[in-house]
């Protein structure tokens, strides 16, 4: 059973579009095959707007066509990597997700998370992987978020599964986006 274990930021896009990637065999490497991801495990923390990004994400997940894929929340009490202590909890938390053989996504969250994920992912010997979207394309996912969350009682039930009220949770989605295989 492989899993992809990412870290979350506030743009929840990037954690699909990995996995898509992924599963497509459409990513950068020597010689890209499709992979059969079975689980997904996005680790964040507690911060406000990162909560919210993680709602974006099983809307995202439940509505753009991926609803039989498992996708696991863990977050972690606390705002934000502010110390080596929370950065060795947030590491630790990191490296009890990961077997030899699973995908580790380091494209969300901040430096340090990223960092945490990355050499974690590395220590296991998981596959390290990032997703990359240009400037303009990072500007207009952002300025999607912002009316999204006026509407956080429709992101909870996209969530669900109903997805009727919030069609616009799959432009969120870039599809120009490029995964690049690093190990």
């Amino acid at each position: 059973m492989v899993k992809l274990v990412s870290v979350l930021g506030t743009t929840p896009g990037g954690i699909y579009e990995t996995f898509i990637n992924l599963s497509q065999g459409k990513y950068e490497a020597e010689n890209p095959t499709p992979v059969k991801v079975d689980e997904v495990y996005v680790i964040r923390t507690n911060n406000e707007a990162v909560t919210f990004a993680w709602k974006l994400v099983k809307a995202i997940f439940a509505c753009c066509g991926s609803k039989e894929i498992i996708i696991a929340d863990i977050p972690l009490p606390m705002d934000d990597i502010n110390s080596a202590d929370d950065f060795k909890k947030f590491r630790k938390e990191v490296g009890s997700r990961i077997n030899v053989g699973d995908y580790v996504d380091f494209t969300g969250g901040r430096k340090a998370m990223s960092v945490a994920a990355a050499l974690e992912g590395l220590h296991k010997r998981a596959h390290i992987v990032t997703t990359v979207v240009s400037p303009d394309e990072y500007t207009r996912v952002n300025n999607l978020l912002k009316p999204l969350k006026a509407k956080e009682r429709d992101v909870e039930e996209a969530g669900q599964g109903k997805c009727d009220q919030l069609k616009e949770v799959c432009d969120l989605i870039s599809k120009n986006s490029r995964t690049i295989l690093f190990f």
